[in-house]
């Protein structure tokens, strides 16, 4: 399954009211990360959106918390930049949404995330499966 970077801000979040269902789905065994998710974080950072006080220290921990959950992060990789541009364009998802969509689609993936607006893509055979869902 691939984890959408909404999953990971809810669990970054300790007021986020989905931070526990989140922590379950991080929990999972051979949960797989979209190579787009660390971009879109690193953004959200320097956009001044997510707050961290040493990016260096922030990075660090994240890299030994997916090492110690088992979490891989999938390459980027050129094909999924052309799904991308497609589903953007033919279903209005967001950029990164997009990407997030193609990952799943290129790599026959189940996109496990909180965002609705992936049920769209379920006609190019893109699964999706919103956390809370999960058993």
């Amino acid at each position: 399954m691939l984890i959408e970077t909404d999953v990971l801000l809810a669990v970054l979040n300790p007021s986020d009211p989905l931070r526990s269902v989140a922590r379950k789905v991080l929990s999972t065994e051979h949960m797989l990360l979209s190579p787009y998710a660390l971009l879109e974080l690193n953004l959200l950072i320097r956009a001044g959106k997510i707050k961290v006080k040493s990016f260096d220290n922030f990075a660090g921990r994240l890299n030994a918390f997916f090492r110690s959950r088992g979490i891989t992060v999938l390459p980027d990789n050129p094909r999924n930049h052309s799904i991308a541009q497609q589903i953007e364009s033919n279903f209005g998802l967001t950029f990164f949404d997009s990407l997030h969509g193609a990952v799943a689609k290129s790599e026959g993936l189940t996109l496990i995330s909180f965002d609705s607006s992936y049920k769209r893509l379920r006609s190019v055979g893109v699964k999706h499966v919103d956390p809370r869902a999960l058993r």
